[in-house]
């Protein structure tokens, strides 16, 4: 055989030493890319002719429904009174929602329905969907399956729990379609790092499937994003587990961790295996009972961030942000026992913005007694301008550490004070 027939066996274009046709297209001898793909990505090492696990025994194990050929759908009522560790879940109320959740906490929706553009009104008080995806690992793009999706719908007495599970492969598409409909309507989706992961991924997933992504339409809670902020300097780590025993008093016993989860989905894939799955269904209701109770202990939070060992400094700065420098101020004063110098200057600083000059005068002094420098750099700022005793200023500038700003400063004032000798001078000679 030539070099050049050699090439076009390689490349499927050339004839077969049978002249058939090429050796790769045989159905028989060789599967195509595709399939030998979906092969690797379910270790589908079956001997030819094995059975494919049976849904209806994993839909009997955990006590879920068949919703289609693939896809199955677990439902459950939590009650307002059950209790998520020592926290209550509580009722679904518009008031409650609208204490609780803070507008600067939400991602607004990037894309709007049609009749939104119209003008149809938002609600102001929306149904919160809490979400939470269990995936076949960590590869990322195309190559990460959310297989299990858990969703907690508020109701007025109450939660709804669905959690829906992909069985098959080929189950995809009618997977994601039950998805869209049981967000279609939603008010608000609740997830925790779910702008960073769990949204990107079923975003990619609607896309492989030709399908259109209702997630853009919806604004988003991701509740990492308070966690960090009240408690990104206090606590080693802002993971949902720490989260659950710090502030809502909930451990997990015989919890299957995360994980563990691209595993229990490929035991049953290859081997038929219910129990693991049980598992990652117990787990994901878990994250989501989580995220209901947390909506609420996080309006509290930020209510009063000493009563929960918070960050009072970061809750008061996140408050000023949003326009609230009353609520900043009351925070700062009434912690000020439990504040570092840099939360202290924020307090001086909102005391001067007041007026009040005596009491951001006394946490300056006290500051720079103790040689903080951006202490003594208001204290200079304030004789200065203020006082205008400029020897005291100077003194005070030239106690800073060694820089540009403390070169410019002294050059300054020196400066003003040459300026002001020489005047009082002219003036007395």
């Amino acid at each position: 055989m030539t070099l050049k027939d050699r090439l076009q066996r390689l490349r499927g274009a050339g004839p077969s030493p049978d002249g058939q046709g090429s050796a790769l297209s045989s159905p028989t001898d060789s599967p195509s890319l595709a399939e030998r793909i979906r092969r690797v990505s379910v270790g589908q090492a079956r001997a030819e002719g094995a059975s494919e696990p049976r849904a209806d025994r994993l839909a009997e194990a955990v006590g879920a429904v068949e919703i289609a050929p693939g896809v199955l759908c677990l439902e459950r009522r939590i009650p307002a009174r059950q209790r998520h560790g020592q926290v209550s879940i509580g009722p679904v109320d518009g008031a409650m929602w609208e204490g609780a959740i803070d507008p600067g906490w939400v991602s607004p929706a990037s894309r709007l329905e049609p009749e939104l553009e119209r003008g149809r009104s938002v609600p102001a008080a929306p149904a919160p969907v809490c979400l939470d995806t269990e995936t076949s690992g960590l590869a990322g793009g195309t190559g990460t399956w959310a297989f299990m999706t858990g969703l907690l719908r508020a109701q007025a007495d109450g939660w709804t729990l669905r959690q829906y599970l992909l069985t098959r492969l080929d189950a995809e598409p009618a997977y994601l379609e039950a998805i869209a409909a049981e967000l279609s309507g939603a008010g608000l989706l609740v997830s925790y790092n779910g702008l960073s992961f769990d949204i990107p991924l079923l975003t990619t997933r609607f896309r492989l499937c030709g399908q259109t992504d209702p997630l853009p339409t919806l604004p988003h809670l991701d509740l990492l994003k308070p966690v960090r902020r009240a408690y990104g300097r206090v606590w080693p780590d802002c993971r949902l587990a720490s989260v659950e025993q710090r502030l809502l008093g909930f451990k997990r016993k015989d919890d299957l961790p995360g994980s563990e989860a691209p595993a229990a989905w490929l035991a049953w894939l290859r081997a038929g295996e219910t129990t693991p799955l049980a598992g990652v269904l117990r787990h994901n209701r878990w994250d989501l009972l989580s995220l209901a109770t947390l909506i609420p202990r996080l309006g509290e939070v930020f209510d009063d961030p000493g009563a929960f060992d918070a960050d009072i400094r970061a809750v008061a700065a996140y408050h000023h942000a949003q326009g609230r420098s009353d609520r900043a101020f009351d925070l700062l004063r009434s912690g000020c026992r439990h504040l570092d110098s840099a939360g202290l200057m924020d307090l001086a600083r909102l005391h001067r913005r007041r007026g009040d000059w005596e009491q951001a005068l006394a946490i300056w002094e006290q500051l720079a007694a103790e040689g903080d420098a951006d202490a003594c750099t208001a204290l200079a700022k304030y004789h200065e301008h203020r006082t205008r005793d400029l020897d005291r200023a100077l003194a005070l500038a030239a106690a800073l550490p060694s820089g540009p700003l403390k070169d410019r400063r002294c050059a300054r004032l020196s400066e003003k004070i040459r300026a002001r000798d020489e005047s009082t001078q002219g003036w007395f000679s």
